[in-house]
């Protein structure tokens, strides 16, 4: 390997744990909002008084709805979702969140 090319190297390297480190701390950025989302929601469905079960068939029909408008939407998000809601299902956790 010529010197250049290790210079090269280097740059990539470089670019590539920027890219990365920006990109990962957005996406835990973008997983705690949504998460805060969720929590929030189901906070304020569950004092309407709105069942669990309904809490989740609404929050999978948003999820499917965003879908449609982006690309595909991993199965884990779905799974991940619902288990937002469960958890936070009757602990009114959305006022601690701040």
């Amino acid at each position: 390997m010529t010197d250049s090319s290790g210079k090269e190297y280097d740059v990539l390297v470089g670019e590539l744990t920027s890219v990365l480190s920006e990109r990962t701390e957005a996406a835990v950025a973008d997983r705690i909002a949504l998460r805060d989302a969720v929590c929030r929601y189901v906070d304020a469905e569950q004092s309407r008084g709105t069942p669990l079960a309904v809490i989740i068939a609404t929050v999978k029909g948003i999820l499917t709805e965003a879908e449609a408008d982006s690309a595909n939407v991993p199965e884990e998000l779905a799974e991940q979702l619902v288990e937002w809601c469960r958890q936070f299902h009757g602990k009114g956790n959305a006022k601690d969140l701040q």
